[in-house]
Protein backbone atom coordinates (compact mmCIF):
# COMPACT_ATOMS: atom_id res chain seq x y z
CA UNK A 1 0.00 0.00 0.00
CA UNK A 2 2.75 2.71 1.01
CA UNK A 3 5.02 1.65 -2.39
CA UNK A 4 1.19 1.98 -4.65
CA UNK A 5 0.51 5.66 -2.39
CA UNK A 6 4.23 6.66 -3.37
CA UNK A 7 3.42 6.06 -6.81
CA UNK A 8 0.83 8.06 -6.77
CA UNK A 9 2.86 10.77 -5.36
CA UNK A 10 5.06 11.03 -7.97
CA UNK A 11 2.99 10.67 -10.97
CA UNK A 12 0.87 13.45 -9.54
CA UNK A 13 4.13 15.78 -8.89
CA UNK A 14 5.19 15.20 -12.32
CA UNK A 15 2.00 15.59 -13.80
CA UNK A 16 1.93 18.97 -12.56
CA UNK A 17 5.79 19.94 -11.81
CA UNK A 18 6.07 22.52 -14.77
CA UNK A 19 2.25 23.94 -15.16
CA UNK A 20 1.21 27.36 -15.63
CA UNK A 21 -1.34 29.41 -15.47
CA UNK A 22 -1.26 32.80 -17.64
CA UNK A 23 -3.22 35.51 -16.79
CA UNK A 24 -3.88 38.95 -18.51
CA UNK A 25 -2.88 41.98 -16.72
CA UNK A 26 -4.06 45.41 -18.50
CA UNK A 27 -3.33 48.76 -16.82
CA UNK A 28 -6.44 50.22 -17.64
CA UNK A 29 -8.58 50.72 -16.55
CA UNK A 30 -8.32 50.74 -12.63
CA UNK A 31 -8.04 46.76 -11.77
CA UNK A 32 -7.18 47.37 -7.93
CA UNK A 33 -8.25 43.61 -7.20
CA UNK A 34 -5.56 42.37 -10.42
CA UNK A 35 -3.35 44.89 -8.61
CA UNK A 36 -3.54 43.15 -5.18
CA UNK A 37 -3.21 40.01 -6.22
CA UNK A 38 0.05 40.49 -8.44
CA UNK A 39 1.95 42.42 -5.70
CA UNK A 40 0.67 40.78 -2.89
CA UNK A 41 1.29 37.44 -4.43
CA UNK A 42 -2.13 35.42 -3.61
CA UNK A 43 -2.43 33.79 -7.00
CA UNK A 44 1.16 32.61 -6.54
CA UNK A 45 0.56 31.93 -2.83
CA UNK A 46 -2.44 29.99 -4.08
CA UNK A 47 -0.98 27.43 -6.32
CA UNK A 48 2.30 27.11 -5.12
CA UNK A 49 1.24 23.71 -3.36
CA UNK A 50 0.63 22.15 -6.25
CA UNK A 51 4.07 23.71 -8.33
CA UNK A 52 1.83 25.35 -10.61
CA UNK A 53 3.00 28.72 -12.05
CA UNK A 54 1.48 31.97 -12.53
CA UNK A 55 2.51 34.33 -15.45
CA UNK A 56 1.16 37.75 -15.76
CA UNK A 57 0.99 39.25 -19.25
CA UNK A 58 0.95 42.95 -19.78
CA UNK A 59 -2.19 42.77 -22.53
CA UNK A 60 -4.32 46.12 -22.27
CA UNK A 61 -6.36 46.01 -25.67
CA UNK A 62 -9.57 43.59 -25.21
CA UNK A 63 -9.83 42.15 -28.67
CA UNK A 64 -5.58 41.11 -27.85
CA UNK A 65 -6.77 40.04 -24.77
CA UNK A 66 -9.78 37.98 -26.85
CA UNK A 67 -7.18 36.80 -29.41
CA UNK A 68 -4.79 35.51 -27.16
CA UNK A 69 -7.28 33.19 -25.30
CA UNK A 70 -8.47 32.42 -27.91
CA UNK A 71 -4.92 30.95 -29.47
CA UNK A 72 -4.18 29.77 -26.00
CA UNK A 73 -1.31 32.33 -25.04
CA UNK A 74 -3.34 33.39 -21.96
CA UNK A 75 -5.79 31.17 -19.50
CA UNK A 76 -7.90 34.11 -18.11
CA UNK A 77 -8.18 37.35 -18.88
CA UNK A 78 -7.86 39.28 -15.78
CA UNK A 79 -10.15 42.18 -16.50
CA UNK A 80 -12.08 42.40 -19.79
CA UNK A 81 -14.53 44.45 -21.25
CA UNK A 82 -18.01 43.13 -22.21
CA UNK A 83 -17.78 44.87 -25.63
CA UNK A 84 -14.63 43.07 -26.63
CA UNK A 85 -16.37 39.82 -25.30
CA UNK A 86 -20.07 40.59 -27.18
CA UNK A 87 -17.73 41.30 -30.68
CA UNK A 88 -15.78 37.91 -30.02
CA UNK A 89 -19.08 35.90 -29.44
CA UNK A 90 -20.58 36.77 -33.15
CA UNK A 91 -17.26 35.76 -34.39
CA UNK A 92 -18.10 32.63 -33.05
CA UNK A 93 -15.58 33.27 -29.99
CA UNK A 94 -16.73 31.96 -26.86
CA UNK A 95 -15.67 33.18 -23.52
CA UNK A 96 -17.29 32.22 -19.66
CA UNK A 97 -17.58 35.21 -17.74
CA UNK A 98 -16.55 34.25 -14.50
CA UNK A 99 -16.53 37.47 -12.01
CA UNK A 100 -16.43 40.75 -12.27
CA UNK A 101 -13.98 43.71 -11.69
CA UNK A 102 -15.35 47.03 -11.68
CA UNK A 103 -18.14 49.27 -13.04
CA UNK A 104 -15.27 52.06 -14.81
CA UNK A 105 -18.59 54.52 -16.14
CA UNK A 106 -16.97 57.24 -14.65
CA UNK A 107 -13.40 56.92 -16.01
CA UNK A 108 -14.11 56.17 -19.19
CA UNK A 109 -14.45 59.84 -21.56
CA UNK A 110 -14.49 61.71 -24.84
CA UNK A 111 -11.85 64.22 -24.44
CA UNK A 112 -10.44 67.31 -26.45
CA UNK A 113 -7.26 69.83 -26.43
CA UNK A 114 -9.39 71.50 -29.08
CA UNK A 115 -10.69 74.62 -27.85
CA UNK A 116 -12.98 74.63 -30.50
CA UNK A 117 -14.83 71.76 -29.62
CA UNK A 118 -17.18 72.53 -26.51
CA UNK A 119 -19.52 69.31 -27.25
CA UNK A 120 -20.46 66.31 -28.35
CA UNK A 121 -22.67 68.21 -31.03
CA UNK A 122 -19.64 69.72 -32.16
CA UNK A 123 -17.69 66.64 -33.44
CA UNK A 124 -19.06 66.22 -37.17
CA UNK A 125 -15.96 66.53 -39.44
CA UNK A 126 -13.56 66.22 -36.40
CA UNK A 127 -10.61 63.48 -36.29
CA UNK A 128 -11.16 60.92 -33.20
CA UNK A 129 -9.27 57.74 -32.05
CA UNK A 130 -9.73 54.77 -29.34
CA UNK A 131 -9.57 51.43 -29.32
CA UNK A 132 -11.82 49.60 -31.51
CA UNK A 133 -14.20 46.97 -30.98
CA UNK A 134 -13.97 48.13 -27.20
CA UNK A 135 -16.07 49.79 -24.82
CA UNK A 136 -14.23 52.90 -25.63
CA UNK A 137 -15.75 52.51 -29.08
CA UNK A 138 -19.53 51.62 -27.77
CA UNK A 139 -19.42 54.74 -25.42
CA UNK A 140 -18.21 56.91 -28.76
CA UNK A 141 -21.15 55.20 -31.01
CA UNK A 142 -23.30 56.30 -28.40
CA UNK A 143 -22.51 59.91 -27.95
CA UNK A 144 -22.77 59.99 -31.59
CA UNK A 145 -26.29 58.24 -31.78
CA UNK A 146 -27.19 60.85 -29.44
CA UNK A 147 -26.13 63.76 -31.14
CA UNK A 148 -28.27 62.13 -34.05
CA UNK A 149 -24.58 61.25 -35.57
CA UNK A 150 -23.10 58.40 -37.34
CA UNK A 151 -19.28 57.03 -37.30
CA UNK A 152 -19.44 58.31 -40.97
CA UNK A 153 -20.00 61.62 -39.63
CA UNK A 154 -16.38 62.17 -38.11
CA UNK A 155 -13.28 60.56 -39.31
CA UNK A 156 -12.57 57.63 -36.54
CA UNK A 157 -8.87 56.45 -36.31
CA UNK A 158 -8.68 52.77 -34.26
CA UNK A 159 -5.84 53.62 -32.10
CA UNK A 160 -4.59 51.96 -28.47
CA UNK A 161 -5.24 53.61 -25.68
CA UNK A 162 -1.64 55.16 -25.44
CA UNK A 163 -1.58 56.01 -29.03
CA UNK A 164 -4.91 57.83 -28.32
CA UNK A 165 -3.21 59.98 -25.79
CA UNK A 166 -0.02 60.68 -27.69
CA UNK A 167 -1.88 61.44 -30.49
CA UNK A 168 -4.53 64.25 -28.97
CA UNK A 169 -1.72 66.06 -27.24
CA UNK A 170 0.41 65.95 -30.55
CA UNK A 171 -3.13 67.48 -32.19
CA UNK A 172 -3.19 64.57 -34.70
CA UNK A 173 -6.71 63.59 -33.26
CA UNK A 174 -9.08 66.25 -32.18
CA UNK A 175 -10.83 64.00 -29.79
CA UNK A 176 -9.96 60.74 -28.07
CA UNK A 177 -11.83 58.33 -25.98
CA UNK A 178 -9.61 57.92 -22.85
CA UNK A 179 -9.69 55.98 -19.53
CA UNK A 180 -8.47 55.84 -15.63
CA UNK A 181 -4.78 56.75 -16.16
CA UNK A 182 -5.04 58.36 -19.40
CA UNK A 183 -8.08 60.22 -18.05
CA UNK A 184 -6.43 61.44 -14.91
CA UNK A 185 -3.24 62.57 -16.90
CA UNK A 186 -4.77 64.38 -19.66
CA UNK A 187 -7.25 66.40 -17.28
CA UNK A 188 -3.35 67.68 -15.79
CA UNK A 189 -2.30 68.75 -19.12
CA UNK A 190 -5.11 70.50 -19.67
CA UNK A 191 -7.64 68.65 -21.80
CA UNK A 192 -11.39 68.54 -21.17
CA UNK A 193 -13.88 65.85 -21.05
CA UNK A 194 -17.27 66.30 -23.42
CA UNK A 195 -18.56 63.41 -21.80
CA UNK A 196 -18.08 60.89 -19.79
CA UNK A 197 -19.96 57.19 -20.49
CA UNK A 198 -22.43 57.96 -17.67
CA UNK A 199 -25.81 58.49 -19.11
CA UNK A 200 -24.74 56.63 -22.04
CA UNK A 201 -24.15 52.91 -21.22
CA UNK A 202 -22.75 50.58 -18.47
CA UNK A 203 -19.38 49.93 -18.53
CA UNK A 204 -18.68 46.70 -17.03
CA UNK A 205 -15.01 44.43 -16.69
CA UNK A 206 -15.36 41.20 -16.28
CA UNK A 207 -12.98 38.17 -15.81
CA UNK A 208 -13.22 35.56 -18.55
CA UNK A 209 -11.94 32.32 -19.83
CA UNK A 210 -12.34 29.81 -22.75
CA UNK A 211 -14.58 27.47 -22.88
CA UNK A 212 -12.28 24.43 -23.02
CA UNK A 213 -9.82 25.95 -20.07
CA UNK A 214 -12.87 26.75 -17.72
CA UNK A 215 -14.14 22.47 -18.60
CA UNK A 216 -9.97 21.01 -18.54
CA UNK A 217 -9.35 23.26 -15.35
CA UNK A 218 -12.81 23.92 -13.36
CA UNK A 219 -10.72 23.50 -10.08
CA UNK A 220 -8.33 26.06 -11.32
CA UNK A 221 -11.32 28.60 -11.87
CA UNK A 222 -12.85 28.09 -8.80
CA UNK A 223 -9.61 28.82 -6.78
CA UNK A 224 -8.95 31.82 -9.47
CA UNK A 225 -12.68 33.69 -8.06
CA UNK A 226 -11.35 32.59 -4.61
CA UNK A 227 -8.28 34.79 -4.51
CA UNK A 228 -9.85 37.61 -6.10
CA UNK A 229 -12.48 37.48 -2.88
CA UNK A 230 -9.73 37.71 -0.91
CA UNK A 231 -8.22 40.68 -3.09
CA UNK A 232 -11.52 42.50 -2.18
CA UNK A 233 -11.39 41.59 1.21
CA UNK A 234 -7.23 42.86 1.40
CA UNK A 235 -8.57 46.19 -0.22
CA UNK A 236 -11.47 46.65 2.41
CA UNK A 237 -9.31 46.74 5.30
CA UNK A 238 -6.18 48.04 4.34
CA UNK A 239 -7.10 50.29 1.68
CA UNK A 240 -4.56 52.76 2.21
CA UNK A 241 -1.98 50.09 1.25
CA UNK A 242 -3.89 49.28 -1.52
CA UNK A 243 -3.55 52.57 -3.24
CA UNK A 244 -0.82 52.71 -2.56
CA UNK A 245 0.07 49.72 -4.66
CA UNK A 246 -1.87 50.63 -7.49
CA UNK A 247 -0.33 54.32 -7.05
CA UNK A 248 3.13 52.60 -7.55
CA UNK A 249 1.87 50.35 -10.15
CA UNK A 250 0.65 52.57 -12.65
CA UNK A 251 3.03 55.22 -11.96
CA UNK A 252 0.19 57.80 -10.34
CA UNK A 253 -0.09 59.80 -7.13
CA UNK A 254 -1.35 58.17 -4.23
CA UNK A 255 -4.57 60.98 -4.51
CA UNK A 256 -4.75 60.15 -8.28
CA UNK A 257 -5.54 56.90 -7.12
CA UNK A 258 -7.28 57.35 -4.91
CA UNK A 259 -9.66 59.74 -7.74
CA UNK A 260 -9.81 56.44 -9.26
CA UNK A 261 -10.81 54.31 -6.71
CA UNK A 262 -13.65 56.62 -5.61
CA UNK A 263 -14.77 57.32 -9.34
CA UNK A 264 -14.05 53.21 -9.90
CA UNK A 265 -16.82 50.70 -8.48
CA UNK A 266 -15.40 47.66 -7.89
CA UNK A 267 -17.48 44.61 -7.90
CA UNK A 268 -17.30 41.02 -7.56
CA UNK A 269 -20.06 39.82 -9.49
CA UNK A 270 -22.79 41.38 -12.27
CA UNK A 271 -25.87 43.00 -10.39
CA UNK A 272 -29.02 42.52 -12.18
CA UNK A 273 -28.75 45.86 -13.88
CA UNK A 274 -25.53 45.10 -15.34
CA UNK A 275 -26.76 41.71 -16.82
CA UNK A 276 -29.84 43.20 -18.51
CA UNK A 277 -27.64 46.15 -19.90
CA UNK A 278 -25.93 43.74 -21.72
CA UNK A 279 -28.89 42.98 -23.53
CA UNK A 280 -29.31 46.49 -24.64
CA UNK A 281 -25.58 46.66 -25.40
CA UNK A 282 -26.15 43.62 -27.82
CA UNK A 283 -28.74 45.18 -29.67
CA UNK A 284 -27.17 48.41 -30.65
CA UNK A 285 -23.39 46.49 -31.16
CA UNK A 286 -25.60 45.06 -33.88
CA UNK A 287 -27.64 47.87 -34.99
CA UNK A 288 -24.12 49.45 -35.68
CA UNK A 289 -22.69 45.94 -37.59
CA UNK A 290 -20.14 45.39 -34.97
CA UNK A 291 -21.34 42.38 -34.55
CA UNK A 292 -23.23 40.09 -37.90
CA UNK A 293 -25.67 38.39 -35.24
CA UNK A 294 -27.17 38.76 -32.28
CA UNK A 295 -25.34 36.98 -29.14
CA UNK A 296 -26.30 35.91 -25.89
CA UNK A 297 -22.44 35.75 -24.22
CA UNK A 298 -24.73 34.16 -21.07
CA UNK A 299 -26.51 31.57 -22.59
CA UNK A 300 -25.76 27.73 -22.71
CA UNK A 301 -23.73 27.77 -25.59
CA UNK A 302 -21.25 30.57 -23.71
CA UNK A 303 -21.60 28.87 -20.61
CA UNK A 304 -20.71 26.23 -18.55
CA UNK A 305 -21.55 24.43 -15.61
CA UNK A 306 -19.17 24.47 -12.51
CA UNK A 307 -19.89 23.65 -9.30
CA UNK A 308 -18.00 25.90 -7.00
CA UNK A 309 -17.74 24.30 -2.81
CA UNK A 310 -18.71 26.21 -0.38
CA UNK A 311 -20.44 28.74 -2.40
CA UNK A 312 -23.69 30.64 -1.66
CA UNK A 313 -26.01 31.11 -4.09
CA UNK A 314 -25.98 35.38 -3.88
CA UNK A 315 -21.85 34.67 -4.80
CA UNK A 316 -22.23 31.89 -7.59
CA UNK A 317 -20.00 33.29 -10.92
CA UNK A 318 -21.75 33.84 -13.81
CA UNK A 319 -20.28 31.22 -15.35
CA UNK A 320 -21.97 28.71 -13.12
CA UNK A 321 -25.40 29.62 -14.73
CA UNK A 322 -26.38 27.16 -17.67
CA UNK A 323 -29.52 25.53 -18.88
CA UNK A 324 -31.23 27.97 -16.17
CA UNK A 325 -32.66 31.48 -17.74
CA UNK A 326 -31.14 34.63 -15.64
CA UNK A 327 -34.89 35.24 -14.45
CA UNK A 328 -35.24 32.04 -12.71
CA UNK A 329 -32.03 32.82 -10.37
CA UNK A 330 -33.06 36.12 -9.88
CA UNK A 331 -35.80 34.61 -8.54
CA UNK A 332 -34.00 32.38 -6.63
CA UNK A 333 -31.65 34.72 -5.40
CA UNK A 334 -34.73 37.44 -4.57
CA UNK A 335 -32.89 39.44 -7.02
CA UNK A 336 -29.21 39.94 -6.07
CA UNK A 337 -26.10 38.88 -7.26
CA UNK A 338 -24.87 35.69 -8.32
Amino acid sequence: MRILFCILSLFVALNLSGKEINVTYPNCPFNLQLVVMKHKGLLEKEFAKDGIKIKFHDITNGVKQVKAAATGKVDICGSLNTTSIIVAAGQNIKLNIIRGVCNSTNTLALMTTNPNIKSVKDLKGKTIACVSKHNSHQVLLLALAKNNMTIKDVNYIPMSNAETYKAMFAGKVDVGILAATEVVNAKKRGARILTTAKGLMRTKLVVAVTKSFARKHPEWVGRYVKVQNEAMEFIKKHKHEALELAAKDLGISYQDAKWLYNNTKLINTLNKDDIMSLKDDIEFLFQQKLIPKKVNILSQGAAIDIIFENFVRDQISICAVSSRSILDVFKKSNDKCF
